[in-house]
């Protein structure tokens, strides 16, 4: 079982990014995770169903998020996090090919580790298995009453590649699934019913993680309208979008 939970970006102004986001999701507080301080980074963590969006920010020279600050120009997404129930069958795959773990933990409530953007292509990807299943601990205790108002759970996100087809059958092999085939281009279904789409690049370089869409929540479903354009936050375009067999 795999499940695309959570989408981060990196930004820097962290109160900035938080100011649109509050705008776009309406929540009330976000939760910052003092662990990300290792990496130089501080961030905040919004719970949208049962997905999560995250934002975060450089506060030291020399991280991994300042350096794609750096290389992107400004703002931009920045790692993809799935949920799998077993990550034995994953880090086994990891491996297999040889690809490097940029971090690992090992906790009684989560086991997890990132793969080089480098070796898996696309952005910073993260694998979780957590104890129990239904948890998340990178949202801090108690995210269930902290649920932004607007949105639900995640229903895509969409990575720029130079080679499309390649990296979403290196991903699906990760994932221990298969690449679906539609009009627009190759994809991965999660159990969940989420899509990671992957496409070539719009302009010269690839950007990786340059969009994703959420579900609209029943109680705002009035406030939309049907012919909504993307919201661009820390350089992502982020869609809320009605979705009948997925709205919470």
């Amino acid at each position: 079982m795999m499940w695309l939970r959570q989408v981060a970006m990196v930004s820097a102004n962290l109160s900035e990014a938080e100011r649109q986001l509050k705008g776009l999701l309406n929540f009330e507080t976000a939760y910052s995770d003092e662990g990300v301080e290792e990496f130089g980074l501080k961030n905040i963590v919004v719970p949208s169903g049962n997905s999560f969006v995250e934002v975060v920010s450089p506060f030291q020279e020399d991280t991994a998020a300042g350096r794609m600050l750096m290389r992107r120009g400004g703002d931009c997404g920045y790692m993809l996090l799935f949920q799998v129930d077993q990550l034995k069958p994953v880090s086994d795959r990891v491996s297999e090919r040889g690809f490097r773990k940029i971090w690992e933990t090992e906790r009684p409530e989560v086991s997890a580790f990132h793969v080089h953007p480098k070796d898996i292509g696309g952005a910073i990807v993260s694998f979780d298995e957590m104890r129990p299943i239904d948890e998340w601990v990178w949202a801090g205790p108690g995210w269930q009453s902290r649920r932004a108002r607007s949105a639900g759970d995640l229903l895509s996100c969409t990575i720029e590649v130079d080679a499309p087809d390649q990296v979403a059958a290196l991903w699906a092999y990760l994932l221990g699934t298969t690449v679906q085939r539609s009009q627009s281009g190759h994809y991965l279904l999660m159990n969940d019913g989420a899509e990671v789409r992957f496409e070539p690049p719009a302009g010269s370089t690839a950007r990786g993680l340059v969009a994703f869409e959420l579900c609209a929540k029943k109680s705002s479903l009035q406030e939309m309208s049907l012919d909504h354009a993307p919201v661009n936050v820390c350089g992502v375009d982020v869609l809320i979008r009605p979705n009948n067999a997925n709205i919470g």
